[in-house]
């Protein structure tokens, strides 16, 4: 922390502040609603910063979660995220949240890009509030994997490619790095599958059989996994890593009569999240059809005999 970060932090010298300058200081954002919004905010970033060829600039990333909205606009010479509760946020105080970084290559700080612009907007007891959050720990991993992805997009490559960049080149450590990862992620969901297979192929029949055809378009997920766009890589993890151990663990744990009357609504659950499943993996076919034009089109421009 600068010396002027530090000035600012004195109590005394708050009352004269500039509201966007002024330190969070409201303990009741510090709840499970925003908690949890910082560790998806984490986990979008580090799915941005894991991805081979990421464009490094004039690119917009989304992704809506119940409850809030997460926003990465990546610029030549800038990174913004947004942060924003919904309508539907279960969340006491809704809450808009700007972050603004200098990439490393235009404006550093002791190694990182600098930082010009990180508030919240708030409103308690019927007042708009603005406030600083650039040091305020809950919210110190989000620009820590927002300086993970600068770097991820300074180690990148070029921008354009060229001629000369379609020749072949030995994989660098951080291609080695995101294709092990993947491998890694593809093994963990393969195992978390057999997990959850061998843990609830006792429980009611007609829902085992509902997830057992779920676990086919699961299985062609994973198998694909490289293929899958970073929302659809999202929601494959969520759903078995999460929403089926949730909603089936629950089950279990009902008395008979409340698993008999909710046995049809696990069902109709099950089935919804399988067809979600199905609309990815009917995208595949398109996907490997994509891959193989772009594959011919590289092959064309190296290749190709010159006249």
């Amino acid at each position: 922390m600068s010396f002027k970060e530090k000035f600012i932090h004195y109590e005394w010298v708050q009352p004269f502040l500039p509201n966007y300058m002024k330190p969070l200081q409201e303990p009741r954002i510090e709840e499970d609603s925003t908690s949890l919004m910082v560790h998806e905010t984490e986990e979008f970033l580090s799915d941005l910063a894991s991805l081979s060829e990421l464009p490094r600039m004039n690119k917009t990333f989304k992704r809506k979660i119940k409850g809030f909205m997460l926003k990465v606009k990546i610029k030549h010479k800038k990174l913004h995220l947004e942060m924003l509760d919904s309508k539907r946020s279960s969340a006491s105080i809704r809450k808009r949240i700007y972050i603004t970084i200098y990439r490393k290559n235009i404006k550093a700080e002791k190694g990182l890009g600098k930082c010009i612009d990180a508030t919240i907007y708030f409103n308690v007891d019927g007042r708009n509030m603005v406030r600083n959050i650039k040091h305020h720990p809950l919210f110190r991993p989000v620009f820590l994997h927002l300086h993970m992805l600068d770097s991820s997009l300074s180690g990148s490559g070029q921008s354009h490619p060229t001629q000369s960049s379609l020749s072949y080149e030995e994989p660098n450590e951080h291609e080695m790095n995101v294709s092990t990862l993947q491998e890694a992620d593809k093994n963990e969901l393969h195992t978390e599958i057999k997990k959850l297979d061998q843990r609830y192929q006792k429980m009611n029949q007609n829902i085992y059989a509902a997830f057992t055809l779920m676990k086919k378009s699961i299985t062609r997920c994973i198998e694909d996994f490289d293929l899958l766009d970073i929302e659809e890589r999202h929601q494959v993890k969520r759903i078995i890593v999460k929403e089926i151990p949730d909603l089936l663990g629950t089950y279990q744990t009902l008395p008979p009569q409340q698993k008999e009357e909710t046995e049809h609504e696990i069902i109709l659950a099950i089935e919804k999240m399988d067809r979600f499943l199905k609309k990815i993996t009917s995208s595949l076919d398109s996907n490997r059809m994509e891959r193989m034009n772009h594959l011919l089109r590289v092959n064309k421009l190296r290749y190709e005999d010159k006249e």
